[in-house]
């Protein structure tokens, strides 16, 4: 035994498996080297760098939060907003400050820390200041509204005192205009007339009194709401000029009655406009705040450009080095694909070569030659050669595929002979059972004829032999068909009367114990049904799927067979149906096969639907099987129409 004789093609494979699993191993070798390398520089970019840009992106996240917070901290409308702000704007810097020790530990670098966490203490002190100034704000505004509404206080007693004294002198000059006559011819002289005019000077100066005041009340009102600085102090000059005027026209009214209570509530309005808590001091103070908070909002925003100014340094710093480690690791990544080009390319041509000179030459010519021979011997050429070549197991199959080819040759004519002694037994089978039932019928014809014989009815024994001769030339004619059939001469077709054949076919069924139990429907639409056909056989097609159904029920308590005759548009339909168990949509692909059959071995050769489905395709129709949907199977026979010539 030489060496690829020890080998063979197990051995070969093996040692090819072997190198091409060499390959692979020094190809991931080189691999994990590679990776190894390659993950390390990536260990550095994420770890360090990308972590640092990560952390800087963090800090620059909270910077645009703050520059975003800075405006609307500034703008609060109520104590409430003020503090939500302020809670956002600390919780910022906390995070900011929380980020510092990761962001030394990720550059290694403890001036990169101080530098940021003193920048960020700049930030926090800016904020605290813009928090403190919109407190301000707020004071200044309950002082405003304290203000306003002392104002509403002021001008309502105002209005309410001089409207009295107004009212009173209005009465006394009414009364003193509307006395009666001789009275007024005694009372009134020059002096009367003076007091007269005098009350009509003092009623003239509280009207002036009641506007004036009335418009300095409204130039407090408006210096509230004054938008510019100018406009402030234009109105706080003209609110002196009245007060001035207003002054003069009360001591004007010295002598009056009630006039003190008035000078005290004229006071009380003009304080309003002097001191240190006026409206317009008020005023002053918060525009004097407004600016503050707009210098402070400034002095946050260039805190917080110097802190991004930082985190770009920084930002650039790691991703400079972030960019040289992607280069180092990029050149880590060629040289692994170098090497992985060139184990992956010497596996290829280690598997090629194996695949194409040894499998592809070699082998799987072998085993074609070897698959071509047993096609040839399998299709009866037991002459084909078979090639022997190597010291391999195709080898040994070749050497058993002539031993084979051998023994086929020596079997072949036993399996012929075999053959012509089946085909003499299916033969012999088909014929018993064409002529069954006639034989059986003239077997009870005969036993009935001999009784009325005996008992001397004449005419009935004549009609039974008739019965029997006719029995007998049909049993003839059954035998001359099959031996018609079996010589395969072309069929001779008749218009055939579909009752007549099913009758008959039912007639030859009469003797039948299944026959006698089962319900037997028929079903013709049409009056008259003549089809192309052979009566013979198709009356023997008939009979063998009444006899199948008869056999599919004679299991079945209640028995049923039913036979519809219908017109269809191309001729007529016949569908015999039973109540029995009905047959799977795998058996109805092979039911008409020869020699196919779903009973006991011994009780059929599976040959009757064969012989039917090929009659009925001579017939030029269709022999078809479906199952019911109530249960059962249903065979369906559809052939042409005899049509009448005219």
């Amino acid at each position: 035994m030489n060496r690829s004789q020890m080998l063979g093609i197990r051995g070969r494979f093996f040692f090819a498996f072997g190198a091409l699993s060499t390959l692979t191993l020094l190809a991931s070798i080189i691999s994990w080297v590679s990776y190894n390398r390659l993950g390390n520089e990536l260990n550095q970019i994420v770890e360090g760098n990308i972590q640092t840009l990560s952390l800087m992106a963090g800090l620059k996240e909270q910077s645009t939060r703050i520059t975003l917070l800075g405006p609307t901290l500034l703008a609060a409308e109520h104590e409430e907003k003020r503090l939500n702000i302020w809670e956002d704007l600390d919780f910022n810097i906390t995070t900011m400050s929380d980020l510092l020790p990761e962001i030394s530990e990720s550059t290694r670098n403890q001036h990169v820390e101080r530098a940021l966490s003193d920048q960020i203490k700049r930030l926090n002190s800016s904020l605290s200041e813009l928090d403190a100034n919109v407190q301000g704000k707020f004071l200044l505004q309950k002082q405003k509204y304290a203000e306003n509404q002392h104002l509403r206080w002021v001008a309502s007693s105002f209005l309410s005192e001089i409207d009295s004294l107004t009212e009173q002198a209005e009465r006394h000059l009414y009364n003193y205009y509307n006395q009666d006559l001789p009275d007024s011819w005694i009372v009134i002289n020059n002096y009367g007339q003076e007091a007269a005019n005098s009350i009509n000077a003092n009623l003239q100066r509280l009207y002036r009194i009641k506007a004036d005041v009335n418009l300095l009340i409204n130039l407090v009102d408006r210096a509230q709401h004054l938008p510019d600085l100018n406009s402030l102090i234009a109105t706080r000059t003209h609110s002196n000029v009245i007060t001035e005027r207003i002054k003069l026209e009360v001591d004007s009214l010295e002598n009056m009655v009630g006039i003190q209570a008035l000078k005290q509530t004229i006071i009380n309005v003009v304080s309003l406009t002097r001191g240190d808590n006026t409206i317009f001091q008020i005023r002053s103070r918060e525009r004097a705040n407004n600016n503050q908070g707009q210098e402070l909002l400034g002095q946050l925003q260039n805190e917080l450009n110097n802190l991004n100014d930082l985190i770009a340094i920084q930002a650039a710093k790691a991703e400079g080095a972030a960019k040289s480690s992607a280069k180092s690791a990029e050149e880590t990544i060629q040289k692994s694909q170098n090497w992985m080009l060139i184990t992956v390319v010497a596996s290829l041509v280690f598997s090629i070569l194996v695949v194409w000179l040894y499998v592809g030459r070699y082998m799987v010519a072998r085993i074609t030659s070897l698959d071509n021979s047993m096609r040839a011997i399998a299709g009866g050429n037991l002459n084909e050669q078979v090639q022997l070549k190597g010291n391999d197991e195709i080898t040994t199959m070749a050497r058993s595929l002539i031993s084979f080819r051998d023994q086929l040759s020596t079997l072949q004519e036993e399996l012929v002979q075999a053959g012509k002694y089946g085909a003499m037994g299916q033969l012999s089978a088909g014929i018993a059972h064409e002529i069954n039932q006639p034989l059986s019928a003239i077997g009870h014809y005969s036993h009935n004829g001999v009784r009325l014989l005996n008992a001397g009815r004449i005419e009935d024994t004549e009609k039974n032999l008739r019965q029997i001769s006719n029995l007998t030339k049909r049993a003839s004619t059954i035998i001359t068909r099959l031996k018609e059939l079996a010589r395969n001469q072309p069929v001779n077709l008749i218009a055939v009367d579909l009752r007549k054949v099913i009758d008959n076919a039912l007639n030859m069924l009469e003797g039948d114990e299944v026959r006698k139990q089962t319900q037997i429907e028929q079903y013709f639409e049409e009056a008259e049904a003549e089809v192309l056909a052979d009566p013979v056989q198709l009356e023997q097609v008939v009979l063998n799927l009444l006899t199948n159904a008869l056999d599919a029920i004679h299991s079945q308590e209640e028995k049923k067979v039913t036979i519809r005759c219908k017109k269809i548009s191309s001729g007529f339909e016949i569908k015999v149906s039973d109540n029995g168990p009905g047959i799977t949509p795998e058996l109805q692909e092979q039911i008409f096969d020869p020699f196919f059959t779903t009973k006991r071995r011994g009780q059929s050769l599976g040959l009757g639907l064969a012989i039917s489905f090929n009659i009925i395709n001579n017939f030029g129709g269709k022999l078809s099987v479906n199952n019911n949907t109530e249960g059962g199977a249903c065979f369906t026979i559809q052939l042409q129409e005899q049509r009448s010539t005219s």
